[in-house]
């Protein structure tokens, strides 16, 4: 049930943001989570994920989902605190769409209950200074990281913060991500009208959000159906026996995460199983909430992303096979058969599945804005003057700001994003084509999420223009240019906790305005709220981890040694031959133009005729995510039940049964992890 419609008095209440309240908020939420979301006991000597995200406070177990779960944690404290007088006035649509925007940009700063996330945003680069002395100060500059003195004694921690020495990289990572966070929020404020009022792309996560929403406060705009309790309670249910499993060690692995399981929860296909002689099968997803992400998808989505996997990889991966292609598959398990090397589907000759799905993933991008040109001509009309001004008033009416001010925010971050990275020692061209790389990427990445649920997770996506146009091969000297445009280019599109400054602002600002255009919420107000997020918990979060280490040590903090260990070598591409791998061996470039026109094929025929079966998300996603992760499994079971759903009752059964238990699934899931975090942290200091 959606609100009505409010009028201009409520508007102008709706834009009073209570900042007395919201900034303070801000500040102590993200220093406290900071600290307590990586001392999470079950990291500790690396047991068997999936197990770990059941003390998770950013990132859902399906990570490559984009799903994350504090917002949801808020909702329920919410839904208990609204039963009090002092927060019954205070509890509404309004307050809660804005938490919703701040604390879902804080989920992607905490990332995985671990320290991953602090590693790619900065720490990896203070790890730099410890592990190659002898030319770092070569590679990185003096205010990204602290001395190799200061930066050593983070390592074993008990001893005072170094403050002075560390304020350099705190001002230059904080400026970094508020550059890069108004940058991407810029993009995003552009395309929110045609993607949101006009496409209407569905967000799965933010419907869910915005169901569990309206249900918590206390004027309960819907009530909780039985449809929604019976998932919510499934949610609890289908849970637990995962919580026990991690936080006792003596209780029943029912699950089996233990054995042959991704972190995301997909068994890995072994040499044993009567599956492995189909050499194209990597893994099978096995967590539920798989299934629940990928309810929400179109029909045609779903079956795109089966279609696909089925034709192409099993079926196809096996044909080739018999033809001499992919032999040492037999012999090898799931995750080899995936990504290990020459011998891989994802980088082994002759598809190279990895550079045509990115190929693909260029197109999709390119394609978008080819097929939305209409809308993008008329915001270019809107700001220079060419539209009549009634027709203007009408069509920026809902915008945040006025389409002038969105070109000039956009040029001006572009600017000014291009010249940090120059200062940082990046060459003109190099920095251009990060910021491009940065917004191609998560352009495509966000119509994957908004339609099917997931985004390409994973590394070596986003190197294409610079191997194109500036270095093919890898410089026989590593130079600081090349060293962090390597980086850079490749982790702008890696996911949005890793690192959080161009992913995390991008998803969070679409889910943001998508929630609000469903609680009738400003996206004026909306826009302020994930300004001050973006100012706010870039410094906020980098001063609690420096804190954190430098006074526990991040020997003693999960996950911080195992990211940051190897040092900005091992994720600058350079060492060895990784960059020449990225994001395929050569001949790459005939399998990059292979998926770019597949993709646009698919996008334009699947445009221009609502006959046509194929479409291209699920085509990426079959490819990509069917290969890495068996999200090819989940598409398939979901798009059974969905066609069942709709045979049965049509679209009345999915919208009032269908729909319900699906996002009360991840309410219960969310609900059952507040105990999860909290006992958690406890059994980090107090072990039981």
């Amino acid at each position: 049930m959606s609100a009505s419609k409010p009028t201009p008095s409520e508007r102008a209440i709706e834009e009073k943001i209570p900042w007395r309240f919201l900034i303070p908020f801000m500040v102590v939420l993200g220093f406290f989570l900071a600290i307590i979301n990586p001392l999470n006991a079950a990291v500790m000597g690396w047991p068997i994920p999936p197990l770990y995200y059941y003390s998770s406070l950013g990132l859902a177990v399906i990570c490559y989902s984009g799903l994350t779960v504090l917002p949801f944690m808020v909702f329920h404290i919410a839904n208990a605190l609204g039963r009090l007088n002092f927060f019954k006035k205070r509890i509404n649509l309004m307050t809660m769409t804005w938490l919703y925007a701040t604390t879902l940009y804080l989920t992607y700063y905490l990332g995985r209950p671990a320290a991953y996330t602090t590693c790619f945003n900065f720490a990896v680069f203070m790890a730099n200074r410890i592990f190659v002395p002898e030319m770092t100060y070569d590679l990185v500059p003096w205010f990204m990281a602290p001395p190799t003195d200061v930066a050593k004694q983070i390592i074993f921690g008990g001893v005072p913060v170094p403050w002075a020495d560390l304020m350099p990289m705190i001002i230059f990572w904080w400026i970094f991500g508020l550059i890069q966070g108004i940058l991407m929020l810029s993009v995003v404020t552009l395309f929110r009208k045609g993607w949101i009022e006009i496409e209407r792309v569905p967000f799965p996560h933010a419907l869910a959000a915005y169901e569990l929403l309206v249900r918590v406060i206390p004027e309960k705009r819907v009530k909780f159906t039985w449809p929604f309790t019976v998932g919510l309670i499934l949610g609890i249910l289908v849970y637990a026996p995962t919580l026990l499993t991690a936080l006792f060690p003596w209780f029943p692995d029912i699950y089996a995460w233990k054995t042959n399981t991704c972190g995301y929860g997909s068994y890995v296909v072994q040499t044993g199983d009567p599956i492995a002689a189909l050499v194209g099968f990597t893994k099978i997803g096995r967590e539920p909430l798989g299934v629940v992400i990928a309810y929400f998808a179109p029909l045609s989505v779903l079956f795109n992303i089966w279609f696909w996997w089925l034709t192409l990889i099993l079926i196809g991966t096996q044909v080739l096979y018999y033809l001499g292609y992919y032999t040492a598959l037999p012999g090898t398990p799931g995750c080899g058969r995936a990504n290990c090397g020459s011998i891989s589907l994802f980088y082994g000759d002759p598809m190279k599945w990895n550079v045509i799905v990115i190929g693909g993933m260029w197109g999709l991008a390119v394609f978008l804005l080819v097929t939305g040109r209409n809308y993008i001509r008329d915001t270019f009309r809107a700001a220079f003057g060419r539209m009549d001004p009634t027709a203007r008033t009408e069509f920026e009416k809902n915008e945040p700001l006025s389409y002038r001010s969105i070109y000039i925010l956009l040029a001006g971050s572009f600017i000014v994003a291009t010249i940090v990275y120059m200062i940082c020692g990046i060459s003109l061209a190099s920095a251009l084509l990060i910021s491009i790389t940065a917004i191609i990427g998560w352009l495509a990445f966000m119509r994957l999420i908004g339609l099917a649920g997931v985004y390409l997770r994973g590394s070596y996506k986003g190197p294409v223009l610079h191997r194109l146009l500036l270095w093919p091969k890898t410089p026989e000297m590593p130079t600081r240019d090349f060293v962090l445009s390597a980086y850079f280019s490749n982790l702008s599109i890696e996911c949005p906790d890793s690192p959080s400054y161009f992913g995390g602002s991008f998803v969070t600002a679409f889910h943001a305005f998508k929630v609000a255009s469903l609680t009738n919420v400003s996206s004026r107000s909306v826009f302020k709220v994930l300004v001050a997020s973006i100012i706010v918990y870039p410094l906020v979060t980098t001063v609690a981890t420096l804190w954190l280490g430098y006074t526990r040590g991040f020997v003693n903090v999960p996950g911080a040694g195992f990211t940051c260990g190897d040092g900005l070598l091992g994720w600058s591409l350079w060492r060895g031959n990784a960059w020449e791998n990225c994001p395929g061996t050569e001949p790459w470039i005939p399998h990059f133009t292979f998926g770019f026109i597949i993709v646009g094929l698919l996008s334009i025929l699947h445009a221009k005729y609502i006959w046509f079966p194929f479409e291209p998300v699920g085509f990426l996603v079959g490819l990509g995510m069917g290969i890495f992760s068996g999200f090819w499994s989940y598409a398939l079971i979901a798009w059974i039940l969905k066609m069942l759903t709709l045979k049965i009752g049509g679209s009345r059964a999915y919208e009032e049964y269908g729909v319900p238990i699906a996002t009360g699934y991840i309410a219960g899931y969310t609900l059952i992890l507040i105990p999860g975090a909290i006992l958690g942290r406890i059994r980090f200091f107090i072990p039981f």
